[in-house]
């Protein structure tokens, strides 16, 4: 099945990407963060503190493997540290076409300013974790990229047609 999936760093508007494109291509959008939320009625911070990171990417692992199996094409977006775990490596590149929406540092930190959602920004030097975060997946996220844009730089309706135009070239191969 060739879905639309969407990576990148938290803050990068991977929801807000995934939406739009979601409109444009007339096709279901999917949020894996929000779908293992809603299954789970706890936020993601809950289930960190309550059963643990690894826990969490373990539902990851397993809402991948279930979107594999779905024969409806959509777009779908993956929470920032789904292509991390290695076991999903496979299952991501098995979904579809990848699109990697790379933030500047500068982008990010001001769009994660006021963000508490993440447990893995919590305490005090956020800039360093967003750092050191971004330094450890940007490789990872360009591994995986079959397509690649940066946020943040242009305006939103320029970028979706920039993603919309790769997917289409990509998408003709």
């Amino acid at each position: 099945m060739n879905h639309v999936v969407i990576i990148g760093f938290m803050g990068s508007g991977k929801t807000r990407v995934g939406k739009q494109l979601s409109r444009d291509l007339e096709l279901p959008f999917i949020d894996l963060e929000k779908l293992i939320v809603k299954k789970m009625n706890l936020s993601v911070r809950e289930m960190f503190e309550r059963f643990g990171e690894p826990f969490y990417r373990a539902l990851e692992t397993v809402a991948l493997k279930e979107l594999i199996k779905d024969t409806e094409r959509k777009v779908i977006s993956l929470g920032a540290g789904a292509p991390l775990q290695e076991q999903n490596e496979n299952y991501i590149r098995e979904l579809g076409t990848v699109v990697y929406l790379k933030g500047s540092l500068e982008t990010l930190r001001k769009r994660l300013e006021n963000s508490r959602k993440d447990p893995l920004l919590d305490g005090d030097d956020r800039d360093e974790k967003i750092k050191k975060l971004l330094k450890q997946r940007d490789p990872v996220y360009k591994k995986f990229a079959d397509i690649q844009v940066v946020t943040g730089v242009k305006p939103f309706e320029e970028l979706i047609r920039e993603i919309e135009d790769k997917l289409q070239a990509y998408e003709k191969k």
